[in-house]
């Protein structure tokens, strides 16, 4: 439910546009709407139209835990943006954790804050690096 939750949630922005925080001030969506011109006639767009309206109504622990997944999608592109030298990620990284809801997805984003965002491909091994990775002594077999 959460996956197909996390998958859904913005389908609206099809036909709508994906709004940013300036947009939203002046442009009203119709999310319930565009959910309803796009699903009603799919074989399971009941499930698409309660799936995205649990998500925005953020009742549910599964609605809590996709919002945070969508934060989380931003807060690592952010970390990326913040690495590479952009001054302004850090602003939006601030208010990206706030939104935050789940104690688990608050630890995570204090992990990805902790770590630089190319730790998990970028291992420093000179030898690799230098020579590619036929010469890797620690592949699987």
């Amino acid at each position: 439910k959460t996956t197909l939750m996390c998958l859904f949630h913005d389908l609206h922005e099809a036909r709508t546009g994906d709004h940013n925080y300036v947009n939203k001030r002046y442009v009203h969506d119709y999310e319930e709407k565009a959910i309803q011109d796009l699903a009603r006639e799919l074989p399971f767009g009941e499930d698409i139209i309660s799936l995205t309206r649990e998500f925005s109504e953020g009742e549910s622990l599964e609605a809590r835990i996709s919002r945070d997944a969508d934060q989380i999608d931003l807060i690592l592109e952010l970390k990326e943006q913040q690495d590479l030298g952009n001054k302004s990620a850090r602003d939006w990284l601030y208010y990206a954790e706030k939104r935050l809801l789940t104690d688990g997805a608050k630890r995570l984003a204090k992990e990805v804050m902790n770590t630089k965002f190319s730790d998990w491909w970028f291992e420093k091994k000179t030898e690799w690096w230098v020579n590619g990775p036929a010469n890797d002594q620690n592949e699987p077999e």
